[in-house]
C-alpha cells in the first residue's frame, strides 16, 4: 500500500494535537508543515514553511490537512484542490455559503476527494444515535437540545475568535459540530432557523443561540456561551424520541442516561450500550403480553420501561483522538478507493454553516440593545 503523504496547513494549538494523530494511522505520513509563525516549527522531520502555498504545491504531499482560523479555509482548500491535492477541511467549511459553495465546486471540478471536520460522527454513542435515528428504533427524533458554557479563559478580548470577519462567531466557528450530529441522527436538515444572542461588549458577542425547525416536527436548540472558567465548562445533549429520551454529558460525551419504552430489540440495544447499568425495569403490562402505546400518533408495540446510565471506559482524550484518526482513515480510504464516499462530505460542511448563519442573522435582526 503506497504510502500518503499529509500536509497540514496551521500549527497553532490544534495543529500539533492533529499532527500526532495522523501519525497513528497507518499507510500515511505527515510530510509538510505550514505556519505563518516561524516559531511554532516543531522537532518532526516533516519539512516547515510559513508559506501555505509552497505546502499545498508539495509534490511530496497528497491530503492538505486545514487547520486555519476559518476566514481562511475556503481559500486554502481550493488552492489545494486545483494543485491536485485531496482535502480534509477543519469546521466550519467557511464562513460564508458562497465560499463554501466555492469549494463544493471546485471539488466536483478536480474530482478530488474532500471532506469536512465533524470528527463527532466518528464517535461510538454518535454512531450508534445516528443508527437508531436512521432505523426508528425508538421512533423518530422529535427534540434536541444542545447547551455548551465553554471557558474564555485562553480567548483574550483581542483573539481572533471574537472578530466575526475571521471566525464568523460562535455559532460558525464552534456550533458546527452539534449542528451537525442533530442533522446526522434526524436524517434532515432544518427549514426555518430562528436566533437570539448576548453581547459582553462591542467586539465579544459571548451568547447565541439557534433555533431550528424541521419539516418532520423536530425543533431543535443550540445555546452556546464563551465565558466560564475553564474548570466549570459543561456541555449537555438532549435528545427526545418518540419512545427515548438521551442524555449526553461533555462535548466529547463520555457517558449519558436514558430512558426509554422498549420491545425485544429496543431492550437489546440498549444493553449493547458501552458500560450499560440498568437502574429499573418494568413491564408495560404486568401480565407480560406488552402493549400498544401510541406517541406522537403513532402506534408502537412495547413490553417494558428501562432507565439505565452507559459510560464509555477511556479517557476524553483517547476517545477525542480516535474520532480523528477514525475520520483521517477514512478520508485516506477515500483517496485509495473511489468507491469509497466519506462519510462526512463538503455538503454536510455546508448545511451546518447554513443553519449557524441563519440564526447568527436573525439573532442579530432581533437584537435588543
Amino acid at each position: 500500500m503506497e504510502t500518503l503523504g499529509i500536509g497540514i496547513v496551521g500549527y497553532g494549538g490544534f495543529g500539533p494535537f492533529l499532527h500526532n494523530a495522523w501519525s497513528q494511522v497507518g499507510g500515511v505520513e505527515v510530510r509538510a508543515i505550514a505556519d505563518a509563525d516561524p516559531s511554532r516549527k516543531s522537532d518532526s522531520p516533516a519539512r516547515f514553511t510559513t508559506e501555505w502555498a509552497e505546502l499545498v504545491a508539495d509534490p511530496g504531499v497528497d491530503i492538505v490537512s486545514v487547520v486555519t482560523p476559518p476566514a481562511t479555509h475556503a481559500e486554502i482548500a481550493i488552492a489545494a484542490l486545483r494543485a491536485g491535492k485531496h482535502v480534509l477541511v477543519d469546521k466550519p467549511l467557511a464562513t460564508t455559503l458562497e465560499d463554501a459553495r466555492r469549494v463544493i465546486e471546485e471539488r466536483d471540478r478536480c474530482g478530488k476527494v474532500a471532506a469536512v471536520n465533524f470528527m463527532l460522527r466518528f464517535h461510538p454513542l454518535v454512531e450508534t444515535l445516528v443508527a437508531w435515528g436512521r432505523s426508528g428504533l425508538f421512533g423518530s427524533l422529535r427534540h434536541a437540545a444542545v447547551e455548551n458554557v465553554a471557558q474564555d479563559e485562553s480567548l483574550p478580548p483581542d483573539h481572533w475568535f471574537w472578530d466575526t470577519a475571521i471566525s464568523g462567531g460562535i455559532l460558525v466557528e464552534h456550533a458546527g459540530h452539534f449542528t451537525d450530529l442533530v442533522d446526522a441522527v434526524a436524517g434532515r436538515h432544518p427549514a426555518t432557523v430562528l436566533g437570539a444572542h448576548g453581547t459582553r461588549s462591542e467586539r465579544q458577542e459571548d451568547q447565541l443561540l439557534a433555533t431550528a425547525l424541521y419539516h418532520n416536527g423536530l425543533i431543535a436548540t443550540h445555546y452556546h456561551e464563551f465565558s466560564r472558567p475553564r474548570a466549570l465548562e459543561t456541555t449537555s445533549i438532549h435528545l427526545v424520541f418518540q419512545l427515548a429520551q438521551v442524555d449526553l454529558k461533555g462535548w466529547i460525551p463520555l457517558e449519558g442516561e436514558i430512558f426509554a419504552m422498549v420491545d425485544e430489540e429496543g431492550r437489546k440495544a440498549l444493553q449493547a450500550l458501552p458500560g450499560w447499568k440498568t437502574l429499573e425495569e418494568a413491564p408495560v403490562n404486568p401480565e407480560g403480553n406488552g402493549q400498544v402505546i401510541r406517541s406522537a400518533g403513532n402506534p408502537f408495540q412495547v413490553a417494558s420501561i428501562m432507565r439505565g446510565t452507559f459510560a464509555l471506559k477511556d479517557a476524553k482524550l483517547d476517545v477525542y483522538t480516535a474520532c480523528l484518526q477514525s475520520m483521517m482513515a477514512d478520508v485516506a480510504a477515500a483517496v485509495r478507493d473511489p468507491k469509497h464516499p466519506v462519510r462526512v462530505p463538503l455538503e454536510d460542511g455546508f448545511h451546518a454553516l447554513d443553519t449557524a448563519l441563519r440564526a447568527t442573522e436573525a439573532a442579530r435582526d432581533a437584537r435588543t440593545d
